[in-house]
């Protein structure tokens, strides 16, 4: 800071600083003895109330409730997953990845966080979802962002396929 402030007041003293105009500082500024600047401590003591506003890094594991689903609908995963040759991990909120786009006039279904064989995910998901609907459904696979859409409005379905499988 002391070089800083040496190399400043040198410019000042030469007129190689730009002009008044654009100049935020004066000489007066920058050519101040330390002795002028205001003393400062650091403390840690009241940082316990800087630590009360900043957001939480961990989301909290969910509280236990006495019956499920809950008033919102929310479900907890199962205890004991079954032996499938995919998973689906809920969001960092303990929410199903299920979402309803709408891409113009096309209404679809998505299905992210999906891990291990997603056409087997794909093929269970179509079974089930085409059963419920009573007609033929068509799905997208995206295989690097591991995601699944189907083609319409399936979020309430998708989302009970997805407690019934245990995730």
């Amino acid at each position: 800071m002391a070089l800083l402030r040496q190399a400043c007041c040198h410019l000042w003293r030469n007129n190689r600083v730009c002009n008044s105009k654009s100049a935020l500082l004066t000489s007066a500024d920058l050519c101040q003895p330390a002795s002028t600047y205001t003393d400062y401590e650091v403390s840690k003591e009241e940082f316990k109330f800087v630590e009360r506003l900043l957001p939480n890094y961990v989301i909290p594991d969910p509280p236990k409730h006495e019956e499920y689903p809950t008033p919102s609908g929310w479900v907890p995963p199962a205890e004991n997953i079954p032996d499938l040759p995919y998973s689906v991990r809920r969001t960092r909120h303990h929410n199903l990845p299920v979402y309803f786009e709408l891409r113009g006039n096309r209404k679809l279904t998505k299905v992210r966080g999906i891990y291990g064989d997603i056409w087997a995910f794909e093929a269970d998901l179509r079974a089930y979802l085409e059963e419920k609907a009573g007609k033929k459904l068509y799905t997208q696979v995206h295989e690097v962002a591991r995601l699944v859409r189907v083609k319409g409005s399936f979020v309430e379905n998708t989302s009970d396929f997805l407690v019934q499988q245990g995730f």
